[in-house]
C-alpha cells in the first residue's frame, strides 16, 4: 500500500470518531410502536446533538484489510457545514488534514508536502461514494441520503418497517427491493437502510448496498453515552467490501467538546512542496 493509501485510511478512521469519557452506556432496547414514516424521521432529527463546532480529543482506532493492520490516535475538529480538520498522531503529529465541501487537503509534516484534490480518491479507497455532507453525518450520527448526488430532502421519501428490536428506515421497502432485484433481475439498485432505536431514536446501524458495482458498507454504533441529555455513540464499527476487496475499522472514543474553546487550524509554510492528488503515485 502506498503512502496516500495509508493516509486515506487514517482519514476515514478519523472521520468516524468522537465522544465523552463515560462507562455508563445506554443498553435499554425500548418499545416499538406503530408510527408514521414522517414521525420517525422527525423524531430522529429531533434527537440530534445540537452543535456549531465539535472537538474530538485523543481517540483510538484500528484498521484491517487483507494485507494491513494499522493503529491510529488523533484529534478532530468540525466547524459545522464548513470544514473538518484532523490531526493524525503516532507519538508525534504525522499528518494534518482539512476537508471542505469542495476539496481534500493533506499536510505531511515529516516530508513537508501539501497534497490536494477532490473526493474521488476517497471513493476509490473506501468502496462507496463519499462527500463532505455524508462524512459529517456519519460522524455525528445523523441521517443522510445515498447516493451522494441526491437531494438531502429526499430522506422524506424513505419508508420504514418495524424490525425485532428497532425501526428500519430504508430507501426501498423490502418487498419492492426483492421484486426488482430477485424477480425483475434489476441490477442498478442502491439499497440504503438505517436501523433506529425506539424511544431514544438514535441510529444504531447503517447499511448501503450498491448492486451495480457489487459493493456494501455496514456501519454500527454502540456504547451510547449521555451528552447534553441526548445519546451519542462511543464506539463505531465499519465493514466495507466491493467484490473481493474488504476492510474493517474499529473505533473507540475518549472525549468530546461541544461548542467549546478547543479547535484545530490548518496552516503551513511556503516551503511545503505542493502535490496534486491525481498525479501522486
Amino acid at each position: 500500500m502506498g503512502k496516500f493509501g495509508i493516509v486515506l485510511i487514517g482519514i476515514f478512521i478519523l472521520f468516524l470518531s468522537g465522544c465523552k469519557t463515560s462507562k455508563e452506556y445506554y443498553t435499554k432496547k425500548g418499545t416499538l410502536k406503530n408510527i408514521a414514516d414522517y414521525k420517525l424521521i422527525n423524531a430522529t432529527t429531533d434527537y440530534y446533538i445540537a452543535y456549531n463546532s465539535v472537538f474530538y480529543k485523543r481517540f483510538k482506532a484500528k484498521y484491517e484489510d487483507a494485507s494491513n493492520s494499522l493503529s491510529f490516535t488523533g484529534n478532530l475538529y468540525i466547524q459545522k457545514d464548513s470544514s473538518i480538520i484532523i490531526s493524525v498522531l503516532k507519538g508525534i503529529e504525522l499528518y494534518r488534514v482539512r476537508l471542505t465541501k469542495e476539496s481534500v487537503e493533506i499536510l505531511d509534516k515529516k516530508k513537508k508536502t501539501y497534497t490536494y484534490g477532490d473526493y474521488k480518491l476517497l471513493w476509490d479507497k473506501f468502496l462507496v461514494e463519499l462527500d463532505y455532507h455524508t462524512l459529517q453525518s456519519i460522524l455525528t450520527n445523523e441521517l443522510f441520503v445515498y447516493p451522494i448526488n441526491s437531494d438531502q430532502k429526499l430522506i422524506k421519501r424513505y419508508k420504514h418497517e418495524v424490525g425485532k428490536d428497532d425501526y428500519q428506515l430504508q430507501s426501498l421497502k423490502k418487498g419492492r427491493f426483492e421484486r426488482k432485484y430477485r424477480k425483475e433481475k434489476t441490477t442498478n439498485i442502491i439499497y440504503h437502510q438505517f436501523s433506529i432505536m425506539p424511544d431514544v431514536f438514535k441510529i444504531s446501524k447503517v447499511n448501503i448496498k450498491d448492486f451495480d458495482v457489487n459493493s456494501e458498507l455496514n456501519i454500527s454504533y454502540d456504547n451510547f453515552i449521555d451528552i447534553n441529555e441526548k445519546l451519542y455513540p462511543s464506539m463505531i464499527n465499519i465493514e466495507g467490501n466491493r467484490g473481493s476487496d474488504k476492510f474493517l475499522i474499529n473505533l473507540r472514543f475518549e472525549h468530546i467538546d461541544i461548542d467549546g474553546d478547543n479547535s484545530l487550524g490548518f496552516k503551513f509554510s511556503d516551503k511545503y512542496k505542493k502535490v496534486d492528488f491525481n498525479n501522486e503515485n
